[in-house]
């Protein structure tokens, strides 16, 4: 009995590739293409390619054909899983220790794929539609904002596809989410601060479009409220730009924007940063203007790299610390709980601890 003329091409192109005719990195022809050369229908030509790419030869990418990633079959694990994850970017502050714990939990039951969006919202989307071509059975997306939300991303929630969004509330989605709350925390920062008789406090953040930033902006604002002490918009700097993954703006604009900033406040004698990279920029910003910290302006901010137990002289920052092994592990066990319970929709709120550094001092 003949070969299908599907299983024939088949092994024709895995020759090619084999052989190194077609090489890793090279794209294959387009289907129309192959079904010229091959005398077939496209149905044809696709029911080779979708051998190839269940064998692992192949990936098949938007807007540029079916890629060759591997001359060698690719060894198929039984029942084991396959899960994506893409996030905007990682540092040693934020987003490594996460990575690590996804990358070596439950090793022998999935592997991921990790892509890095680096805030822009079009890559995002092709990353997330790569991945779902490459054959992935779940996603873990850190997002590029929560004011906007990618198309494939909407495209899947309907389809009730597997999805677990980390660091940000997605509240108006049915889609299940692990975070800090961000909220709380910004709120004892605040306190902290006024427990340590700072009446007049400067808010720095950026213009990110991010539920984690709102949270945060709006705890230090609530703690104002709560403790009945006025805050006015002239405290708050909320145009820092060079932090946001993708940006143009230059570091040294934004430290000049802090140091207009101080010199328009002289009333204020500590800072909230929204997060760790603001807080290095208002440091610097502070030592322009021949000050201190924390002996002229106390520094607060959330996330801090891990301090190198050898450097005796490091300066840590008083600061959030978010429990970010909590945040992978949860976001792989909801995801795994997605799978077996579709319908599931849970929105995980963790908590975090006030770490005490050397950027603080009571008035």
């Amino acid at each position: 009995m003949s070969k299908p003329l599907y299983q024939t091409i088949y092994e024709d192109l895995k020759h090619q590739i084999e052989t190194g005719t077609v090489a890793i990195n090279d794209t294959l022809p387009t289907e129309k293409e192959l079904s010229t050369t091959y005398s077939v229908s496209t149905i044809t030509v696709k029911k080779a390619l979708d051998l190839l790419k269940e064998d692992g030869y192949i990936v098949r990418k938007p807007r540029k054909g079916s890629v060759v990633v591997t001359n060698k079959k690719a060894d198929i694990v039984p029942n084991k899983l396959i899960f994506g994850l893409i996030i905007t970017n990682f540092t040693d502050f934020f987003g490594a220790q996460i990575l690590r714990t996804v990358l070596e939990t439950n090793t022998e039951e999935i592997n991921f794929i990790v892509k890095i969006s680096y805030g822009d919202p079009d890559r995002e989307n092709e990353l997330i539609q790569e991945l779902i071509e490459m054959g992935i059975q779940g996603l873990i997306l850190l997002p590029t904002s929560s004011e906007y939300t990618s198309p494939k991303i909407l495209e899947l929630i309907s389809k009730n596809f597997p999805i677990v969004v980390i660091d940000r509330l997605m509240a108006n989605l049915p889609i299940c989410s692990v975070q800090t709350d961000s909220f709380a925390a910004a709120k004892e920062l605040t306190n902290y601060l006024f427990a340590k008789h700072h009446d007049k406090i400067g808010l720095i953040t950026s213009d990110s479009s991010v539920s984690t930033i709102d949270e945060r902006v709006n705890g230090f604002l609530s703690a104002h409220v709560d403790a009945n002490r006025a805050v006015s918009q002239k405290q708050i700097l909320s145009r820092i730009d060079s932090v946001v993954p993708s940006s143009s703006r230059k570091i040294e604009d934004d430290v000049a924007l802090i140091v207009a900033f101080l010199q328009k406040n002289p009333e204020i004698t500590a800072l909230f940063t929204t997060e760790y990279n603001i807080a290095l920029l208002a440091k610097s910003a502070i030592e322009q203007l021949g000050r201190q910290v924390p002996h002229d302006f106390s520094v607060v901010c959330f996330d801090h790299p891990t301090v190198n137990i050898f450097d005796l002289n490091a300066f840590i920052f008083t600061h959030i610390e978010q429990d970010q092994t909590a945040i992978g592990k949860h976001a792989i066990d909801l995801l795994l709980t997605k799978i077996a319970h579709p319908d599931t929709i849970e929105k995980i709120n963790l908590g975090y601890r006030l770490i005490e550094g050397d950027s603080v001092i009571s008035r």
